[in-house]
């Protein structure tokens, strides 16, 4: 089974996705150690989540996005493919 994971940002006022930044070269153990999942409920972390101001920090040093928390929300997304 292949996983892509991206971070997807969507209009805080329409909800409309804007734009998606494939984060397929973060490991999944960097991806842990940032946004701490559930070991029990999702170890693979196949959920999304959202991308707060303290989890995009850590991201930047990883990728190259810049993120506009006044329009935006981000999260992370993972799909089967």
């Amino acid at each position: 089974m292949k996983i892509e994971r991206l971070i997807s940002w969507f209009d805080k006022k329409e909800e409309n996705l804007i734009g998606e930044y494939n984060i397929d070269t973060l490991s999944l153990d960097v991806l842990k150690e940032i946004f701490t999942p559930s070991p029990e409920e999702d170890p693979m972390m196949y959920d999304p989540y959202i991308i707060h101001q303290q989890e995009s920090e850590a991201l930047k040093k990883y990728i190259d996005l810049e993120f506009d928390f006044d329009r935006y929300i981000y999260q992370i997304d993972c799909f089967q493919v």
